[in-house]
């Protein structure tokens, strides 16, 4: 049972790294996201783009493949085994009873990833991290030792099955392409002038099956990263950066070294330069997953060393606002997109430079109104159902508001 203690976290108390992290890592996760919002991306050919594109779509996605994709996923997979951790010891210190508070945390997740994807995107993470969020419960009271045991093993078995994959030759008998011509065709009609029956008939029918039958490789990938979240917050390297400076230093020039190589494999992959048995298409995939977990430790250790300076405080600052209000504002991308898309039937039929186009000009725009809702409210639309639901309380919302105590 819930102390009267129980509270959400305050602004005091809140470490603005991470809200500048996740910031950053939310406009990643737009670029990345993007392209699914205004095309069939379950159907196209493995290189993500429609039959008929440009020679500029080719390189903006060479480019997200390089420095984008599987990149973000993973800074925010982190962040949320760090948040968990925190969650869980500052509601501890309270003396709350941490299990059930927890519990209700992920079952609020839980709906608006499920509704979310049943209602508006198949391409959805909240419902995978409340599922794989009930997993860290194994491990608060586990050891460091225990937990990046558990991480290592984890995130290696995976990457092993990657690296085999690229010994498997191509069958040339079988297609090298996974499109659907007749799938894709029928996506762009439902979604650019479909009734509301027609899209959800096509999303149950076709694309949530997809998703569902790789959920468990879904859990399999975040976990590991949850992991090493919990251990870094565990650890204070969020909170206590100051500490952990000269390491940090040497851990990004290590990151920058591996990720120039494994980032550098992608085009010569693609074009053929460098083979495997796999098909290339394969073998690009394997190496931005690779490039993607170490340019996530990149990132992070880049803006760690730029928050412990005035200049980099003062730029990433900006960063925070939005990152309070991640919820809301990642499911805010979602609901801009889906709309540009239908309204002016861009579905199908848009470039990765319009995509693009429309990133550079919300996600600005997104931060201004971050800025704008915090200086008013406590927390964002999103957050705040969410935590009325965590501690089975009305929050106070607007900011001449006091906490009653």
């Amino acid at each position: 049972m819930t102390t009267v203690n129980a509270a959400p976290v305050s602004e005091g108390d809140r470490i603005h790294q991470l809200d500048a992290i996740r910031g950053f890592a939310l406009f990643g996760i737009f670029l990345v996201n993007m392209p699914t919002f205004l095309q069939p991306a379950l159907f196209l050919p493995e290189n993500g783009l429609p039959v008929e594109h440009s020679l500029l779509d080719e390189w903006i996605r060479l480019v997200f493949n390089m420095l984008v994709q599987t990149k973000f996923y993973t800074i925010f997979s982190i962040l949320f085994g760090a948040g968990f951790y925190l969650f869980m010891s500052r509601a501890e210190l309270k003396g709350s009873s941490i299990r059930p508070l927890y519990v209700r945390r992920l079952i609020a997740l839980l709906f608006f990833g499920c509704a979310h994807l049943f209602f508006l995107w198949y391409g959805d993470i909240l419902h995978t991290y409340a599922l794989t969020g009930f997993f860290l419960l194994f491990y608060y009271r586990a050891s460091d030792q225990a937990v990046l045991r558990w991480a290592w093993t984890l995130l290696i078995s995976l990457q092993t099955l990657y690296a085999l994959t690229l010994l498997i030759p191509e069958d040339p008998t079988n297609s090298v392409t996974h499109a659907s011509p007749e799938l894709v065709h029928r996506a762009n009609e439902v979604y650019n002038f479909g009734n509301w029956t027609e899209w959800m008939f096509f999303r149950l029918t076709n694309e949530l099956p997809l998703l569902i039958s790789n959920e468990w490789f879904a859990i399999w990938s975040v976990l590991p990263l949850f992991l090493f979240g919990l251990y870094l917050a565990r650890r204070g390297v969020f909170h206590q950066t100051h500490r952990y400076v000269t390491f940090a230093k040497r851990l990004w020039w290590f990151m920058l070294v591996v990720s120039s190589v494994l980032v550098v494999m992608v085009p010569l992959l693609q074009y053929g330069i460098v083979r495997f048995p796999a098909p290339a298409s394969i073998a690009v995939q394997v190496f931005v997953g690779w490039s993607g977990l170490v340019l996530c430790a990149f990132y992070i250790c880049s803006l760690l060393l730029l928050y412990e300076t005035r200049r980099g405080r003062n730029t990433l600052k900006h960063l925070e606002p939005v990152g309070r209000m991640a919820l809301t504002n990642y499911l805010g991308q979602t609901l801009i997109s889906v709309t540009i898309a239908r309204v002016f039937h861009l579905y199908g039929e848009a470039s990765m430079g319009v995509g693009l186009l429309i990133c550079l000009i919300v996600f600005p725009l997104q931060i201004v109104a971050s800025k704008w809702w915090l200086s008013r409210y406590r927390y964002g639309p999103a957050e705040w159902v969410w935590r009325c639901f965590t501690y089975a309380s009305f929050m106070p919302m607007k900011r001449m508001e006091r906490t009653r105590t």
